[in-house]
């Protein structure tokens, strides 16, 4: 099997290098969280055409932050929070090709006056590493799967659903206030183990069940969360 045709790494002690830092890199993220410590990035684009610039940000959290600056000022801004197991797989696709990647990461380059990338590497054995290219570059298979990885996340926040994030991280209680996406509200009076809620409508106290997979499906945002 030729190099280019490795998924994610090398053979031998190429392999087993990568293997050896993920868990260090993950802990480290873990431990930083855990302390109350600023996330540091993983990985950051911005992708500069006119007078737009996209910027897309991974940070060791599993946060991911996509901003659309226009003439410098801020028109969007979206955050999202991985999974774990897909944050360890785009952390482990950032890794393995950050070290494959040579010092002629960008097969043919494309002069462009008003387009540029400016990739950002905070892993890999050169890390921090500064990359500027034209959106109009191609690229070798390293840079090419890390520029996927990085499409892939930032399609991802766009097509995300806020309503959705925030209910995927909110832990409820009991007295939570909530307005649903009819309009009304209503107030968390049970939370079960298994994540099932218990809502009471105001005006008319009906009660409604709402599992943990279809809140955002129900509650638009939490009003009053409970102290």
């Amino acid at each position: 099997m030729g190099r280019g045709d490795r998924p994610l790494a090398g053979d031998g002690d190429e392999r087993m290098t990568a293997r050896t830092v993920l868990p260090v890199i993950f802990l480290m993220a873990l431990a930083a969280t855990a302390s109350g410590q600023t996330p540091v990035p993983v990985v950051e684009r911005t992708v500069t055409q006119g007078d737009v610039a996209t910027r897309v940000s991974l940070f060791s959290n599993q946060v991911v932050v996509v901003t659309v600056r226009r003439d410098g000022v801020q028109d969007f801004m979206r955050s999202m929070t991985l999974p774990d197991d897909q944050y360890m797989v785009y952390l482990a696709t950032f890794q393995a090709n950050a070290e494959e990647l040579d010092d002629r990461p960008i097969s043919s380059r494309v002069d462009t006056a008003n387009a540029e990338v400016v990739l950002s590497l905070h892993v890999g054995p050169d890390a921090p590493r500064l990359i500027r290219f034209s959106p109009m570059s191609t690229f070798r298979l390293p840079l090419a799967r890390i520029i996927g990885a990085l499409d892939d996340i930032q399609f991802q926040v766009f097509e995300a659903s806020p309503s959705a994030e925030a209910m995927r991280i909110w832990e409820p209680r009991k007295g939570d206030r909530v307005e649903l996406l009819n309009g009304t509200f209503a107030t968390v009076v049970e939370v079960w183990d298994d994540g099932l809620l218990i809502l009471e409508h105001d005006q008319t106290y009906v009660r409604e069940s709402i599992s943990p997979s279809t809140r955002d499906q129900v509650i638009l945002r939490v009003v009053e969360p409970t102290p």
